[in-house]
């Protein structure tokens, strides 16, 4: 399958209509998150980017700690990566969703899946200039409260 059929497959489960590939990437908004799709350049994958948010002015460092955290012991991005956006600078979630040798059923729920962690960490981005605030005025650092119990998606708490 071509990702046009596939992104329209997708696209029709959730009640989206004219779903266009232009340039070879496919472009939507799903619940107020921009999202775009392209082939991955073996063709084996569809390659999904959502932009989840602005990183906040305040405690920086502490909110970086926290998405490398989560990319790196994985439970927090599910094998999504998390990054920064070398052209706006905004919070990105990427990562390839295999499509050969699927079911269309099995690919769209991989991508209901992908959709769904772009969800929780846009509200995470949300939610972290107010847990720093709340942190820094408990003394405690911002990275500590979303990793025990804070608003982290995959979070475990300890």
């Amino acid at each position: 399958m071509e990702l046009k059929e596939l992104m329209s497959a997708f696209a029709e489960t959730l009640g989206i209509e004219g779903i266009e590939v232009k340039d070879g990437i496919c472009s939507m908004t799903i619940d107020d998150i921009p999202m775009e799709f392209t082939e991955s350049p073996g063709g084996e994958a569809v390659i999904g980017v959502a932009v989840i948010g602005e990183p906040p002015p305040e405690k920086r460092e502490a909110f970086y700690e926290m998405l490398l955290q989560a990319n790196t012991q994985l439970y927090g991005t599910q094998g999504i990566a998390l990054g920064k956006s070398p052209d706006t600078g905004e919070i990105i979630l990427i990562g390839g969703l295999p499509f050969k040798g699927l079911e269309l059923q099995e690919f769209c729920k991989d991508l209901d899946e992908f959709v769904s962690k772009a969800e929780e960490w846009r509200e995470t981005v949300e939610n972290f200039r107010p847990a720093a605030e709340e942190a820094a005025v408990r003394g405690e650092e911002a990275a500590q409260f979303m990793k025990f119990g804070g608003n982290g998606p995959g979070f475990i708490s300890v």
